[in-house]
C-alpha cells in the first residue's frame, strides 16, 4: 500500500471517508527494523497555540515544542532527569547556586552556536513577569555565564524542583537572534527557532504540521524518522480508523479510542497518566469566591460514574491533583470530597445560596470532554446548580479562561515534569494560568518547604502537604485521570507511553 501524502490524508479525514473496521494489524513488533526514510505519521487532539515556549499561555504546547526545541535537562521514561543540553548539574553545598555544564558543539537550526550566553538570555527571558515560565522558576534570583559553557543560577529560595523544571518549558532554549523586539517575538509565535531534533517545513495551526530531521542534531539515536507528520484530529474513532487503514502510523489514545482500537486488532500502549480532567473555577466570578460553594461542587460529582460512562472505564476517579501510585499523591485526601449530594445541598445553604445558582463553563469540543461536561451538568442540577456549557476549541478554551472571560472551564491539566510545575502554574497567585490571582492560605509556605527538600522521600511528603492545602481550599474540582498513550500499527517501533509527555525520541517506523 502506498503511503499517502499528509495533504491527501487530511483531505480524506475532512471528507469522512474512513470507515470503521477497515483494517487490522498485529501487535507492535518492537524488534522490527526501522527505516528512517519512512515518515512517522501521528495524529493527536491539538497542535501548538504558539512556538514560543516562554510566552505561550498553554503549558500543553510543550508536547509539540519538544520536537523543535532542545532542553537543558531531558527525562527518561520513568520521568527521572538525564543530561540534555546540560551534560551535568550541581547544587552548591549551601543550596545557593545551581551550576550547569553545557554540552559543547551544539548549534541552533541556523548554525548559530548554542553557548552559555544564549542559555543565560533564555533563562532571563523565561523569568520575565509576562512569561508563563516565570512562576515555574521561583527561587531563581539571577543567571550568569561563568565561561562559554557554564551557566550559574543564583537562588534566593528553595531550588529542589529546578532540575526537572529545566526539562519543561523553562528549559527550552530559543535562538536569541529570534527574540527581543516586538516583530521578532510575533514571528516566533508562528515559526520556531530552536536547537531541537526537527525543524518545521509546514504549519497550518490547529490542522497539520510537517517536520524534517536535522542532520547536525547532536543525538542522532533520538532521530529514527527523517520526517514527522503531525495531524490534529479530535474524533477518537476517526483516529483509530486512520491507523487501521494505514493512513497513520500512530495516534493519541484516549479512553474512547481504546476499545475500538482493540476491536480492529491495533496495538494499544497506554498507562494511567498524570493528565487530570478538572473543573477549574475562577474564584472571582459567579459564587465561586465562597469556599462552601466550591466544596459543594466537589461533593455533588459522582466521579466513578464519570469514569465508567465518559471514559468507558479507562481511567480512575480523581480525588486530588495526582493519581494513586504517584509520589506526590496524598492518601489522606482520597475520601475528602466523596460523592454526597445531601452534603452538597447543606453546604450551599450554609453559603447563603439555598436555591442554587448558575454559571457558565467553557468545555472543550473534544468528545470525552463534551460527555464529561454533560454528566457534570446533570449531576450539578440535582443539587440546584445550573451549569451552562459553552463549547470551545481546545486552542481557544484556556486562553479565554486565563483572560477572566469564563466562570469555569472543564479542561485537562497535562502532566508536568515536576509536581511543583503544575502546582505553581495553576495555584500560584501570580501565575498567568490562575485568573483568580488569589493567595491560597498556606500555599506559598508549603510550596517552599517542598522545594527545600532534596531527599525524594521527604519531598514526596511535602508535596502531599501542598496537595492538601489546595484541596482544602477547593480551588478546582479534580474529576478523573485518563489512560493515555498511543494506538499504533505493527510497524511503529520504539514507542512506550510516558506518564508525563510523549517525546517520540528514538521512535521510528518499519518499511511496509
Amino acid at each position: 500500500m502506498s503511503r499517502k501524502s499528509l495533504t491527501s490524508v487530511v483531505a480524506a479525514f475532512a471528507a469522512a471517508l474512513l470507515l470503521a473496521g477497515c483494517g487490522t494489524s498485529a501487535a507492535t513488533d518492537s524488534t522490527a527494523e526501522i527505516d528512517p526514510q519512512v515518515p512517522l505519521r501521528y495524529a493527536t487532539t491539538y497542535g501548538a497555540s504558539s512556538f514560543d515556549p516562554h510566552k505561550t499561555r498553554i503549558t500543553s504546547d510543550s508536547t509539540m515544542l519538544n520536537l523543535v526545541y532542545d532542553r537543558l535537562v531531558h527525562r527518561d521514561r520513568n520521568a527521572d532527569p538525564v543530561p540534555g543540553l546540560a551534560e551535568s548539574w550541581e547544587f552548591s553545598e549551601d543550596g545557593s547556586t545551581l551550576t550547569l555544564k553545557l554540552r559543547q558543539g551544539v548549534t541552533f537550526s541556523d548554525g548559530t552556536p548554542l553557548d552559555a550566553p544564549a542559555v543565560v538570555a533564555n533563562l532571563r527571558r523565561a523569568l520575565e513577569p509576562d512569561s508563563i515560565t516565570a512562576a515555574m522558576l521561583a527561587g531563581v534570583e539571577s543567571v550568569e555565564a561563568s565561561d562559554a559553557h557554564t551557566v550559574v543560577l543564583r537562588l534566593n529560595g528553595p531550588g529542589g524542583q529546578l532540575v526537572l523544571t529545566l526539562s519543561d518549558l523553562p528549559g527550552m532554549i530559543v535562538n536569541p537572534n529570534a527574540f527581543g523586539s516586538p516583530d521578532k517575538n510575533a514571528a516566533l509565535v508562528l515559526q520556531p527557532a530552536g536547537a531541537g531534533r526537527y525543524t518545521v517545513t509546514e504549519s497550518q495551526p490547529g490542522a497539520q504540521y510537517s517536520f524534517v530531521a536535522r542532520d547536525d542534531y547532536w543525538d542522532q539515536e533520538a532521530l529514527q524518522a527523517e520526517h514527522f507528520e503531525w495531524v490534529v484530529m479530535t474524533d477518537p474513532q476517526t483516529r483509530v480508523n486512520a491507523v487501521a487503514s494505514d493512513q497513520l502510523d500512530a495516534a493519541m489514545a484516549t479512553p474512547m479510542s481504546l476499545d475500538p482500537a482493540e476491536q480492529q486488532g491495533l496495538q494499544t500502549n497506554v498507562q494511567t497518566s498524570l493528565n487530570n480532567y478538572v473543573l477549574n473555577l475562577n474564584r472571582t466570578r459567579s459564587e465561586f469566591g465562597k469556599l462552601e460553594v466550591r466544596q459543594a461542587l466537589a461533593h455533588a460529582v459522582d466521579r466513578e460514574s464519570v469514569v465508567e460512562t465518559a471514559l468507558e472505564g479507562h481511567g480512575e476517579p480523581a480525588s486530588q491533583n495526582f493519581p494513586a501510585g504517584y509520589f506526590a499523591h496524598n492518601d489522606d485526601l482520597d475520601d475528602q470530597y466523596a460523592f454526597d449530594p445531601d452534603k452538597a445541598k447543606h453546604l450551599l445553604d450554609t453559603a447563603g445560596v439555598p436555591n442554587g445558582f448558575s454559571f457558565v463553563a467553557g468545555v472543550s469540543n473534544l468528545p470525552e470532554n463534551q460527555m464529561i461536561g454533560q454528566i457534570l451538568q446533570e449531576q450539578l442540577a440535582r443539587v440546584g446548580i445550573t451549569m451552562e456549557i459553552r463549547s470551545m476549541t481546545p486552542t481557544d478554551l484556556n486562553p479565554a479562561f486565563n483572560r477572566g472571560e469564563l466562570d469555569a472551564i472543564l479542561t485537562t491539566l497535562v502532566g508536568r515534569a515536576d509536581p511543583s510545575l503544575l502546582l505553581t502554574s495553576f495555584y500560584g497567585q501570580d501565575s498567568p494560568q490562575n485568573p483568580s490571582h488569589d493567595a491560597i492560605p498556606g500555599f506559598r509556605e508549603a510550596m517552599e518547604a517542598a522545594n527545600r527538600a532534596t531527599d525524594p522521600a521527604e519531598r514526596a511528603v511535602r508535596l502531599g502537604e501542598v496537595n492538601a492545602v489546595v484541596m482544602n481550599y477547593a480551588a478546582m474540582l479534580p474529576i478523573a485521570f485518563a489512560e493515555l498513550g498511543a494506538v499504533a500499527s505493527d510497524r511503529l517501533v520504539g514507542y512506550e507511553p510516558n506518564r508525563v509527555v510523549d517525546e517520540w525520541r528514538g521512535v521510528g517506523v518499519a518499511a511496509p
